[in-house]
């Protein structure tokens, strides 16, 4: 919620108050790919590197840990 919710929103649907205006938006995380597990590695990749050519930070500050606590989060989305 900390860092992620300004930009993917509180229910992680992109949704976030900083995401108006943004191009690309900020990725839906409760829809495939993101919420698939069979996705871990494309997901923690884009949390540890950032995504290039989007408003996506790297945020290599996290925990190997951490981030991986931030992937299972992102697929629970998609199970609800």
């Amino acid at each position: 919620m900390q860092n992620c919710a300004i930009c993917h929103g509180e229910n992680g649907d992109g949704h976030g108050v900083r995401s108006v205006g943004m191009e690309p938006p900020p990725a839906n995380l409760t829809v495939p790919p993101w919420s698939d597990s069979a996705s871990a590695a494309q997901t923690y990749r884009a949390i540890h590197d950032g995504v290039q050519g989007a408003a996506m930070p790297s945020w290599s500050t996290l925990t190997d840990q951490q981030i991986w606590d931030l992937v299972a989060y992102i697929h629970s989305l998609g199970e609800a």
